[in-house]
């Protein structure tokens, strides 16, 4: 039996404990600037931290050091991927 992780939460110390060297940090920002969601992919794990409100100086650094900002996030468990759109690839 193969287990997966997928997590929905706010919470960004849980989301710093579930992410790790192996997966890929994507994030959007919202009309403002401010990141507004981000998401943590790997094999076996999707973590999504929905801040609408923003995230944290601290977080909002690392998130911008190590993931990649992308227009648009959607995941489908149903079918089991994540899609992410950058730049002008709409």
């Amino acid at each position: 039996m193969k287990l997966q992780l997928i997590a929905k939460i706010s919470d960004e110390e849980l989301f710093l404990k579930c992410v790790h060297e192996r997966g890929t940090i994507f994030y959007t920002v919202n009309g403002q600037g401010v990141i507004d969601q981000v998401t943590y992919f790997s094999g076996s794990r999707i973590v999504v931290l929905n801040a609408s409100n923003g995230v944290s100086e601290q977080l909002a650094q690392r998130v911008k050091a190590e993931g990649f900002l992308v227009n648009r996030l959607e995941i489908d468990e149903v079918q089991g991927y994540v899609k992410i759109v950058q730049g002008s690839a709409e």
